[in-house]
């Protein structure tokens, strides 16, 4: 994995990494996305100036700017901005026209960003293969066909604002290599256990799926998390202190939080269905 073009945290300019790792090519940097902020602060102040009242335009005028600060930060419509520029537009998570994606996002979709209190990272297929690219991680992780809808699940209900990024991502060196030579999964810790006698897996592949996203809308329903409580891709912004969500504590792994023994259960049937 690497080739895969990662960038790890520099202050708070994950909206900088989040670009650069989408397209896998580090070409935007905080003075690029300082200019497109500007550029929507301008577009902003002509349509109050020209349909707003004199005491609006002296409230907007004494206010900061809502698409960038001194911290690094970068609102979403900046983020939307620079997309634009190689012909590429986010489309929210649960927009309806997104209905049939959602049923089986490995092979409808190309791509995701993803944002949970000013953090922004990389959800994106590569060669043949899903990897999540999170500047606040070590490296890119392997992220399978089968745990990505689990996956996307998860971090919606943790609070994560999800964006499907439609349009041709441009070709990037990591691709061709991956299509040629996938990543090899990490074997479990069972196999270790057993080493000469295969497990029994009597359920598919799909049957194990289903029960865990059964399990996750349980979930929901039962903490009573509703769609209200994910982040408006168009809200506030929090404190620099408090505002981004670090690795350890917002996120669960890749995998989208399933405990080690059903991990294993997956990896068992992904096995046994490509032994038959």
């Amino acid at each position: 994995m690497e080739l895969i073009h990662h960038e790890t945290q520099e202050g708070q300019l994950c909206a900088k990494h989040c670009l650069n790792t989408l397209l896998q090519v580090p070409v935007f940097d905080a003075i690029q996305l300082g200019e497109l902020a500007l550029q929507l602060d301008r577009e902003e102040r002509r349509r109050i100036e020209d349909g707003g009242t004199a005491a609006e335009i002296e409230e907007w005028q004494r206010q900061p700017s809502n698409n960038m600060d001194d911290s690094g930060f970068f609102s979403v419509q900046a983020i939307l901005k620079a997309l634009e520029v190689y012909g590429l537009t986010a489309q929210h998570w649960n927009h309806p026209s997104l209905a049939e994606a959602r049923t089986n996002p490995a092979a409808f979709l190309t791509a995701f960003i993803c944002n949970l209190n000013q953090h922004w990272f990389t959800i994106r297929k590569i060669g043949l293969q899903w990897f999540n690219i999170d500047s606040c991680k070590s490296g890119p992780s392997l992220v399978s066909d089968t745990y990505l809808e689990v996956y996307l699940k998860q971090l919606e209900l943790e609070g994560y604002s999800i964006f499907v990024i439609q349009g041709h991502l441009p070709e990037c060196p990591a691709g061709a290599v991956l299509r040629a030579n996938p990543v090899t999964p990490k074997s479990t810790t069972v196999a270790t256990h057993h080493p000469t006698t295969p497990p029994v897996v009597t359920e598919s592949v799909e049957e194990i799926r289903r029960k865990r996203l059964a399990r996750l809308e349980s979930n929901q329903l039962s903490n009573n998390v509703g769609l209200d409580g994910r982040q408006s891709e168009t809200g506030g912004r929090q404190s620099e202190t408090g505002g981004r969500q670090s690795d350890t504590v917002g996120r669960q792994s890749e995998v989208g939080g399933i405990n080690s023994d059903e991990e294993d259960d997956i990896q068992r049937a992904i096995r046994l269905s490509l032994q038959h």
